[in-house]
């Protein structure tokens, strides 16, 4: 009777034990539902067979044909899978036997092992944490390579139009050269003399330029697996951000809370750790763990007789050694959980100031590519006026060379000043790549969103 009364009341206590709670999860993790990361196959699929290509295309060729980030594909196309694979039912056993003495026995037992409800959830929500842990370590890796060839790419077009310019100068101070050695006047020898100088000087400076972009060239092509580095078009494309004096520091700030990776890889093993403390403390509840269903048939010679028996039997885990404090693994999962929400918590103020001090270069950079395009557009202004002038102030020969020797140095002082310029750009792009790594986003995604209702 006192054993009927026990295991009622440890049944009952199996339906109405109070649910552990429910580790809250990361946006992270509520933002991706598992969704299988396109494959390398299917990536290079968008980039076109021939012609030229531009920044978008090597990146998307990059992304397809590099085996470290192909290795972080599979592991999270893998976790994806595991998550699948936390539903699955443990197969029933089934059990044959025979025996034979004064008796003849023989018996049939199927098994069924029955999941804890509330172990196998956390174990649910612990494989989609580590899917968005496996996901947030592919898009680190994939987020690095797009800075890495955006970066590459930048400098490969300013390289290029820096090449562009300075053959530019090459070619002027030839024409130059040729219209002085026309006029084949004694008294201009020294301008020619310096004309030939020149032709010689920026050929020098081209040959330099010619090996830099030629090296780099190569270096994007294999990096992204072209095998024709010639296709790459380095037309420069700048990108102007919106004044960073109007930039929200703080919402910057909460933008790179929800989208770098290092803080989505941090919000995710908090989740997976708060996961297994709940798998662990779900444990602590009676629950059945298997339930068996038979069949035996026992015939007797002796007495003739013959006897049946179909029957069922619960088994039920009763965590005694987790009521009475002897087991400590659950300390293990708090511990990890306090020490990773601190972390978030203190790279908060990290990646703040990194956000901020980025927002700092941004504003300088772009004031110095201004001071450039004013220069500029003051020195095309003035050579316009001056050309002008020496035109309406010549008189004869000489004043006409004069005014040939203006018109040839304001051309160069402008593209020499147009080569100084694409330098400040390069600081220019240079800063928002510094940015959008502490963003973990374009800046452009980061100020629509802004937009959005």
């Amino acid at each position: 009777m006192r054993a009927c009364f026990a295991i009622t009341l440890l049944l009952h206590g199996i339906t109405s034990a109070a649910e552990p709670p429910k580790p809250a999860p990361s946006k992270a993790v509520l933002e991706r539902q598992g969704t299988p990361i396109p494959s390398a196959k299917t990536i290079a699929t968008m980039v076109p067979k021939s012609g030229k290509i531009g920044e978008r295309d090597l990146t998307l060729m990059a992304i397809s044909k590099r085996p470290d980030l192909e290795a972080l594909r599979g592991a999270a196309n893998t976790a994806i899978a595991l998550k699948r694979a936390a539903h699955d039912l443990t197969n029933p056993e089934m059990r044959l036997s025979y025996a034979e003495d004064a008796s003849v026995s023989k018996a049939v037992l199927f098994r069924f092992a029955v999941p804890h409800p509330w172990e196998r959830r956390a174990k649910i929500q612990r494989a989609a944490a580590e899917i968005t842990l496996a996901e947030a370590q592919y898009y680190a890796g994939e987020d690095e390579l797009v800075r890495q060839v955006r970066r590459s790419f930048a400098d490969l077009a300013i390289l290029q139009a820096k090449l562009d310019l300075q053959k530019s100068r090459k070619s002027g101070y030839e024409t130059y050269r040729d219209w002085l050695e026309e006029r084949k006047t004694p008294s201009i020898g020294l301008d020619l003399a310096a004309a030939r100088a020149k032709v010689y000087q920026t050929l020098s400076d081209i040959r330099v330029l010619e090996s830099s972009t030629l090296a780099l060239r190569d270096e994007l092509a294999v990096y992204c697996g072209l095998e024709d580095p010639g296709r790459i078009d380095t037309t420069v494309q700048s990108r102007l951000i919106t004044d960073p004096a109007l930039l929200d520091i703080e919402y910057l700030t909460s933008i790179a809370m929800l989208y770098r990776s290092d803080v989505l890889s941090d919000q995710a093993r908090l989740t997976v750790a708060r996961a297994q403390l709940a798998e662990v403390k779900s444990r602590r509840i009676p629950a059945a763990t298997f339930i068996d269903l038979g069949y035996t048939n026992t015939d007797n010679h002796r007495r003739t007789t013959n006897e049946e028996e179909w029957f069922a039997r619960v088994g039920v885990s009763i965590p005694l050694w987790d009521w009475i404090g002897f087991n400590k693994q659950h300390k293990v999962h708090e511990a990890a959980s306090q020490s990773l929400e601190t972390k978030i918590e203190m790279q908060k103020g990290i990646i703040h100031t990194e956000v901020q001090q980025a927002v700092k270069l941004l504003a300088t950079s772009e004031a110095q590519l201004k001071s450039h395009d004013k220069d500029l557009n003051e020195i095309q202004a003035d050579m316009k006026q001056s050309l002008k002038d020496s035109e309406m102030a010549a008189t004869g020969v000489d004043d006409l060379i004069k005014s040939k020797r203006i018109q040839h140095e304001f051309k160069d002082l402008a593209q020499q000043m147009q080569i100084s310029r694409l330098s400040a750009l390069s600081a220019y792009q240079e800063a928002v790549i510094t940015l959008e790594k502490a963003l973990g986003i374009r800046i452009e995604r980061a100020l629509s969103l802004a937009k959005e209702p």
